[in-house]
């Protein structure tokens, strides 16, 4: 069975699983529902899908329930020229129908692959590591999977360049911090958001870094930007069921738990570390790329960060909106470049709060 919606343009979505009764559902964010399907149920009837509901449980978000039967397995992609949002439920050990290509006649650009080689820690880096001690740093790539991301005018995947801008923040992070790094996602499967926050607190990390790339309705929009939090919610707050009208969340396998103080260092922390990373994004891509804007900091209450215990950020490094930035993500050397100012960031950071000097943290 195969279902499509109809989309104006791209869309921010997730995708969730519930049993008892089994069903699946999407929520597809910053999005109203056409008058003539919000609130509409559609019979189905075949052998995997009993109903279809359409609801817009509240301001901005938009949920699309599939009542499935026999717990089947699921696809999604999202699909322009028109965009809409394509979902395939099949039978269990069915094979996939073959995957649609999004940008017919468009000639393939693979981006230059060069192997993750990171050179050996310099004196400063030595230096800032004798006087921090051992940390535990989460470095989550956003999307992932089904999950495509922002897809480029020219066919590049933002779950993609995360990817390998995560894996080479990690490996700095290793050799030059001497941190004990975690990769939420090491290849290109999906991991749900809050298993994301889950990961973090069950390592009880000292830092959490997702890294997203941007997207614009208008292809001039250019740009770095990093966010933070103000606001915690602990991971089985927000278990509550599809029916309820809000956004739910599988509950996390560790729970996590903030007191007034340690909630006002984690945003105060968390405030400072999007500073220090957004300053060396801004500082180190600009130089050498005219008319890239300094979007500043932000708060915003994304389930990444809402959930997780220890001070985050989450950063969009790019737009892959932008014909201009998608043909520099596809660079390996960008892509690298990217990956050291979010390490300087960082390293500025924790430096900083350990009162420590050194020149290779502070460029």
């Amino acid at each position: 069975s195969t279902v499509v919606l109809d989309l104006e343009d791209q869309v921010q979505y997730e995708a969730h699983r519930l049993a008892s009764p089994d069903r699946i559902y999407f929520d597809l964010h910053d999005t109203s529902l056409a008058s003539e399907v919000d609130g509409k149920s559609i019979d189905i009837g075949d052998a995997l899908l009993g109903r279809i509901r359409v609801s817009q449980p509240v301001s901005g978000l938009s949920r699309v329930v599939l009542e499935t039967k026999g717990k089947p397995n699921f696809s999604v992609s999202l699909e322009p020229n028109p965009y809409r949002l394509v979902v395939q439920v099949r039978p269990v050990g069915a094979d996939p129908k073959p995957q649609v290509d999004l940008f017919p006649g468009a000639a393939t650009i693979e981006p230059e692959k060069l192997a993750i080689v990171v050179p050996p820690p310099s004196r400063e880096d030595l230096q800032l590591r004798a006087h921090l001690p051992k940390m535990r740093i989460v470095v989550d790539a956003g999307h992932g999977g089904w999950d495509l991301g922002t897809v480029g005018k020219r066919g590049l995947l933002e779950k993609d360049v995360v990817l390998e801008i995560a894996q080479r923040l990690g490996k700095l992070l290793e050799s030059r911090l001497g941190a004990d790094v975690i990769l939420t996602r090491n290849n290109d499967n999906y991991i749900p958001l809050d298993a994301r926050a889950g990961v973090a607190n069950q390592s009880q990390a000292d830092l959490f870094i997702s890294v997203h790339a941007n997207y614009s309705d208008l292809p001039s929009a250019r740009g770095v930007e990093t966010y933070y939090t103000n606001f915690f919610a602990a991971p089985n707050a927000k278990e509550k069921d599809v029916e309820s009208g809000l956004p739910d969340h599988p509950k996390s396998a560790t729970t996590a738990a903030l007191s007034a103080s340690e909630l006002h260092e984690k945003i105060e922390q968390s405030r400072r570390l999007a500073a220090s990373v957004q300053h060396s994004l801004y500082g180190t891509l600009s130089a050498q790329n005219p008319g890239l804007r300094d979007r500043g900091v932000k708060a915003a209450s994304y389930v990444v960060l809402t959930e997780t215990a220890m001070p985050g950020i989450l950063a969009e490094v790019s737009f892959v909106s932008s014909p201009t930035d998608e043909q520099k993500l596809r660079s390996d050397g960008y892509r690298e470049q990217i990956a050291e100012a979010l390490y300087k960031g960082i390293a500025r950071y924790a430096a900083n709060s350990r009162g420590v000097k050194v020149a290779s943290a502070a460029k």
